[in-house]
């Protein structure tokens, strides 16, 4: 692999271009859709959005890693940036993310 490629690896240009943010990002629309679609556009907008965020939570790395620290990290800050979930909502979940950073390192 030459080194452009591992740095685009590394630091995607893209939110698609990260495997976990894109991951998510596919929960949000399949559930979304599939929402929209069972219960018509005009009534289930609401309903739909509430479904994707469900499925994008669900879709997030478990805070298991350093690793997956990170991705989880990036999948609510894009979550954020994209009004999947309210800032409150992301304040929460970077503090379970910040908790489990802290007892990662102790562990190793």
């Amino acid at each position: 692999m030459s080194q452009p490629e591992k740095f685009k690896r590394k630091y995607p240009n893209r939110a698609s271009d990260h495997p976990s943010v894109s991951r998510c990002i596919r929960a949000w629309n399949r559930a979304f859709h599939k929402t929209l679609k069972q219960l018509g556009q005009n009534e289930g907008e609401d309903q739909a959005r509430q479904s994707g965020k469900e499925h994008y939570l669900r879709a997030m790395p478990p805070l298991v890693s350093l690793d997956n620290v990170r991705d989880f990290i990036a999948c609510v800050t894009y979550a954020q940036l994209v009004q999947i979930i309210r800032p409150s909502e992301a304040g929460r979940l970077l503090a379970a993310a910040r908790m489990a950073l802290n007892v990662l390192r102790r562990w190793s």
